[in-house]
């Protein structure tokens, strides 16, 4: 059951994942109505010999539910070298991601050319992740559709002249 979600930032790929883990657990597939949400300076220590504890401390956090890596591709951007902290951090969410397969679903997030390099970073997460999802961007009349969605939610009314003045911002910033 582990993912990946691939795309830019503001795309929907946390709000997806928190979606994912409520139905997951609906669907029985998780314990736990749980979603622990880090990114790599929650993972990886500052000094020799506590990666892999700071890593576990995470994982058992996670388990019976839903453990979303964003940024995931900062893990693979250590100095490279063996037993590099970061080295140390992916080792050990792969043997936890063996050792929990029926008490733990991961789900990885990032810019989909830096989690390439993620995943050439050791064999063993390639064969991890079965489930890819790409987010696009959204478009202009998305955004549009979203800003009405919020406003109406709020009970604010967007006028007539404040939407061309908007879809034009969105348009000239897309």
């Amino acid at each position: 059951l582990h993912m990946v979600f691939l795309g830019n930032p503001g795309t929907g790929k946390t709000t997806v994942a928190r979606m994912v883990a409520g139905i997951l657990y609906n669907l029985k597939y998780i314990k736990y109505n749980k979603f622990v949400e880090v990114s790599s300076k929650d993972l990886v220590a500052k000094y020799v010999g506590q990666t892999a504890p700071k890593t576990m401390e995470v994982v058992e956090k996670a388990l019976g539910g839903v453990l979303f890596i964003d940024e995931a591709y900062s893990l693979a951007t250590g100095d490279g070298g063996e037993g590099s902290f970061n080295d140390e951090c992916i080792a050990t969410l792969i043997q936890a991601m063996e050792n929990y397969r029926d008490d733990l679903v991961v789900i990885v997030a990032g810019y989909s050319e830096p989690m390439k390099q993620f995943f050439d970073s050791n064999p063993g997460l390639k064969s991890r992740f079965n489930t890819f999802i790409v987010f696009d961007d959204y478009n202009s009349e998305e955004l549009m559709q979203i800003l009405s969605s919020m406003s109406e939610k709020e009970d604010y009314i967007v006028t007539d002249r404040a939407k061309t003045i908007l879809s034009q911002l969105i348009t000239d910033a897309t």
